[in-house]
Order: C-alpha cells, then structure tokens, then sequence
C-alpha cells in the first residue's frame, strides 16, 4: 500500500517529528523513505548573494546528509535529495516522480533559512496533493 514515502525536512524540530513518523511508517510497511529538502527560489534572485547562495545550498545538502546518515541502519531503505523552487511545487512534483504513495511534513517549518520548506507548504500540500498527506504535529 505505501511502497514510498515522501518527507520533507527543514532541520526544525517539527520537521524531525514528520521524519521519526515516515521512518517508523517505512519500517513497518517496507517503505522505501525520500528525504528532501527544498531551497526556495522564487523569491528576488537579487537577494542573495553568491556566498549566501553557497551557504544556503550547502546547509540544505547538509540537512539531507544528517538525516540519511543518522538512519543508516535502520530497518528502512532511505534516500536524500535537495530540490530547489517553490516548496509546494517542488514537494509535489518530487512526489510525482518517485510515484509516492504518501507526503509526511511537519505542522510547521522553522523560522529564517531553514523555515523555507514548511509552515504554510503543509497546509498547501494538504488541499493539493493527489495522494494522502499527513500532517504531524509536535508534542
């Protein structure tokens, strides 16, 4: 029923508790877990710059590396990657890729660079998703 497992990660304890309930999810089932991360790019390209860019897609890569090696081992096939864009569009078109057959996120990302992929891309991703999403709060 659910081979593959998207989660979306931004490093904030939120996001850590969307990524404790895929893998637990994965194991159980056998799923297969995507890690991403997403570094927003709609916004002013003039923004950033070049060193800010580097930094911010560095952090991103970091982020996906952490969290796949800290669960290597585990009773669960994981894999990382870090998209760019939008973190709606860029979510659902990872999903659409790998043919997830369920989208974990936090209730809300963090604040500052790492707060680029939640917050409101989960209540987004809830109202357009074709498969299930599931919001996980912290407690």
């Amino acid at each position: 029923m659910f081979d593959t497992i998207l989660v979306g990660t931004d490093g904030s304890d939120r996001a850590e508790a969307a990524l404790d309930y895929a893998i637990s999810l994965g194991a159980a089932v056998g799923a297969t877990v995507h890690v991403v991360t997403v570094v927003e790019t709609s916004e002013n390209p003039m923004k950033f710059g070049t060193a800010e860019v580097d930094e911010i897609n560095a952090a991103a890569d970091a982020i996906v590396d952490e969290v796949v090696a800290a669960y290597d081992g585990e009773a669960v096939d994981i894999r990382g990657d870090v998209r760019r864009g939008r973190p709606t569009d860029a979510l659902l078109a990872y999903a659409n890729e790998i043919d997830a057959a369920m989208i974990v996120v936090g209730e809300r990302g963090a604040d500052g660079v790492t707060g680029a992929l939640l917050g409101s891309t989960a209540d987004r991703l809830a109202r357009t998703a074709d498969v299930p999403v599931t919001i996980v709060p912290v407690e």
